[in-house]
């Protein structure tokens, strides 16, 4: 009986105190591994890093169109500045700086020029000296004739033109007595065509004025030197036909007509550089508006196609 009890206790001891020896040998050397194991990983390299400078903190004429048209405007070049076009910028602003100096020049100069020819035509051109030549012409040239013309003789008879101060000779003529016998003068030059004298004497001091007495041949009578070698010594080699092609032209006539040209040529040139300028104006503008559109425009596609910041990925084992 106690040699039975003895092998069950043996039986039974044995295979615990194995196991037991076992794990006490092993304890931490082996650890049961989880069946699935999650590990993130991050790629650093394809992280897409934002801009320091938001939409909203960028300048006023980088963001709305409608004030970067306004801008360039007014100044050109000022919206392509803020947009960092810098080339466009400058072409613009130089463009804007050129023009207007060379607008200032040109103006100056014709208003200087203006001046020096109307101080010489005040000078040299009287309407006493033109209203006798036009009295020489009817006497002249038979089969023309005025019933008014007796009275211009009589206003400028034994004048004398004073060429040191011409304005006081239109204290003698009467202008409107004037222009009615120039409209109503034939011409006579031996090739004309039947008609009248082509204009009249505008009024002393207006701009028509100083324009037509270097224009016109017909006005070439009241220079001073026309008027000294033909009308005042009755030059017999003087026949009074109307001059049709400036063969009469005397010396002053011609300076007064080149002087005329050369300050409208220049005030001419300063207009065409002012539509330069509104050009200029307009072009900065409508760029302007398109630089910030587009800049805009690319700039929502990359909002649009980098708008994750951040993404992982997952490895399953």
């Amino acid at each position: 009986m106690k040699a039975l009890i003895l092998t069950v206790c043996v039986y039974i001891l044995v295979p615990t105190i194995a196991r037991s020896q076992v794990k006490n040998d092993f304890q931490g050397a082996i650890k049961k591994l989880p069946t699935e194991t999650q590990i993130p990983l991050h790629f650093q390299k394809f992280e897409y890093q934002a801009s320091n400078t938001s939409i909203d903190q960028r300048n006023i004429l980088q963001r709305h169109a409608g004030l970067a048209f306004l801008s360039s405007a007014i100044l050109p070049g000022t919206a392509q500045a803020a947009n960092g076009k810098w080339v466009r910028a400058g072409a613009y602003f130089a463009t804007e700086v050129f023009s207007i100096l060379y607008y200032i020049d040109r103006n100056n100069t014709a208003k200087r020029q203006e001046r020096n020819y109307q101080k010489m035509a005040n000078s040299q051109w009287s309407v006493v000296a033109y209203a006798q030549w036009l009295v020489g012409y009817y006497d002249n040239n038979a089969g023309i004739s005025n019933p008014r013309i007796d009275e211009l003789r009589n206003m400028v008879a034994g004048q004398d033109p004073n060429y040191g101060n011409t304005q006081a000779d239109w204290s003698v003529v009467d202008i409107r007595l004037l222009q009615q016998i120039e409209k109503e003068t034939p011409l006579v030059c031996g090739t004309c065509s039947p008609g009248n004298f082509s204009h009249t004497l505008p009024a002393y001091g207006s701009q028509q004025y100083y324009e037509l007495i270097s224009k016109y041949y017909q006005f070439e009578a009241g220079w001073a030197d026309f008027y000294q070698q033909n009308v005042a010594q009755n030059n017999p080699n003087y026949n009074y036909q109307y001059d049709l092609n400036g063969s009469f032209a005397s010396p002053l006539f011609i300076e007064g007509a080149n002087d005329a040209k050369a300050f409208n040529n220049n005030y001419r040139r300063a207009g065409n550089i002012l539509n330069l300028l509104v050009i200029n104006h307009v072009v900065s503008a409508i760029d302007g508006l398109f630089t910030v559109k587009l800049n805009n425009s690319r700039l929502e596609a990359r909002t649009d196609l980098l708008g994750a910041e951040t993404f992982s990925v997952i490895l399953h084992f």
